[in-house]
């Protein structure tokens, strides 16, 4: 069924969606610790030789291929044939249903981080089921959620991505402005000396293996733009306005 025009993606809807899609803001911290300042090079090769050109190619088939089934699998066709997007696509679900499921589990993390200032899911523990049997229980419970508010339209993914990015565009905001006043507090000493910029202060970081582990974690962090296939047709003069966000995300994630 065609989208109708007033209820269609706008450039701002699609921009916030990808920040919610693609940016992680846990992957700041997680770098941090893992390579320390480092991480900063590591994230800008992952960008360039990566994300960027994924990224470009990305918005010219948005804009080539704008029929109502576009997406991976119509991309994959186009470019190739139909039996090579049939097992690029199968690949792509099969591997979403791992994260969607490790998504479901860890969410409860953050939620009672919120609420008691810690992770308290070992706590969860009730109704005669340990925590991890709880945890279980409660991620099959979000997945229902999360497929309840994809099945009832785009307006309501429309709601939940366009508040997702602002929160995670305001955390980025509110955490450059802490940080400058915490440099400003020490007097201007960083945390790590510069010098050692280019050297992780994790031990299991600084060798080969590590520095290999740590260069697929950085890319993966740029994951998850893929998903943006599928709402080209669903979007406002797709031929301009998928490209436009796609371009303006890549660059400001970046």
């Amino acid at each position: 069924m065609a989208t109708k025009d007033n209820e269609k993606i706008t450039l701002m809807a699609l921009v916030m969606m990808i920040f919610t899609t693609v940016f992680g803001f846990a992957n700041s911290t997680v770098a941090y610790y893992l390579m320390g300042y480092s991480s900063i090079l590591f994230y800008l090769v992952a960008a360039v030789l990566f994300f960027i050109p994924f990224a470009l190619m990305m918005a010219e088939f948005g804009a080539a291929v704008k029929s109502d089934s576009s997406g991976m699998y119509k991309w994959l066709e186009v470019s190739v044939n139909a039996k090579f997007a049939f097992v690029g696509t199968f690949m792509w679900f099969a591997s979403y249903i791992i994260w969607l499921v490790s998504t479901s589990a860890k969410v409860w993390i953050p939620f009672t981080t919120i609420f008691f200032g810690s992770d308290q899911t070992q706590r969860f523990a009730m109704f005669g089921l340990n925590a991890t049997q709880m945890i279980g229980l409660l991620s099959c419970l979000w997945m229902v959620l999360v497929t309840f508010v994809s099945i009832k339209g785009m307006k309501g993914i429309v709601r939940v991505t366009s508040l997702g990015g602002l929160a995670v565009t305001s955390l980025t905001a509110i955490l450059l402005v802490v940080s400058g006043v915490v440099l400003a507090l020490n007097h201007g000493q960083f945390a790590q000396p510069l010098q050692h910029v280019m050297t992780s202060p994790n031990p299991s970081y600084q060798h080969p293996v590590g520095l290999l582990g740590f260069a697929v974690f950085a890319i993966f962090a740029y994951g998850g733009l893929e998903v943006l296939g599928g709402m080209v047709d669903k979007t406002k003069n797709p031929e301009k306005t998928f490209p436009r966000g796609i371009i303006i995300s890549a660059i400001v994630i970046t």
